[in-house]
């Protein structure tokens, strides 16, 4: 399959991590989106790539995960 050309990827990219800083279930999904791919055999730093996030911050998720389960996912209280 040929790799899709997006219009705009930059622009795009933006608004998508804008939308998902949009509320707390939106951040919940995009940290179980993270673990999964770490699970599924993606590295912490390639996450972190693709999520625009550092590598700590993807192992974090991951430590927070094995320790309270998915709980460990939900927003911290403040």
């Amino acid at each position: 399959m040929r790799k899709l050309e997006i219009k705009d990827a930059d622009i795009v990219q933006i608004a998508v991590q804008q939308e998902i800083l949009r509320s707390e279930d939106s951040r919940y999904d995009h940290r179980l989106h993270g673990i999964l791919l770490v699970y599924s055999g993606k590295s912490c730093n390639e996450v972190a790539e693709l999520f625009g996030h550092s590598p700590r911050t993807v192992q974090y998720w991951v430590r927070r995960f094995e320790r309270s389960g998915f709980a460990g996912l939900q927003e911290a209280p403040l």
